[in-house]
């Protein structure tokens, strides 16, 4: 399985998990998380720049929902 699908598949988990607000909900953010960092990934790589910062930029939104969904 290829780097897009897997972040394909969290990326739709994660807004099940966030939109259904259960006491799983807060999951979604390290799935968003995983599925971002995935792409940065792929997407540095392939020296994609708008997408990498894109999805860069993303891990800090998802930084910030881990933040205030676990630690604080």
């Amino acid at each position: 399985m290829n780097s897009k699908w897997i972040s394909t598949i969290c990326f739709f988990m994660a807004a099940i998990l966030l939109s259904s607000n259960i006491e799983i909900s807060k999951y979604g953010f390290i799935l968003f998380f995983i599925g971002h960092l995935v792409l940065s990934v792929l997407f540095f790589t392939t020296k994609d720049f708008p997408m990498f910062i894109q999805n860069f930029g993303f891990l800090f939104v998802d930084l910030y929902g881990i933040y205030n969904w676990w630690l604080s």
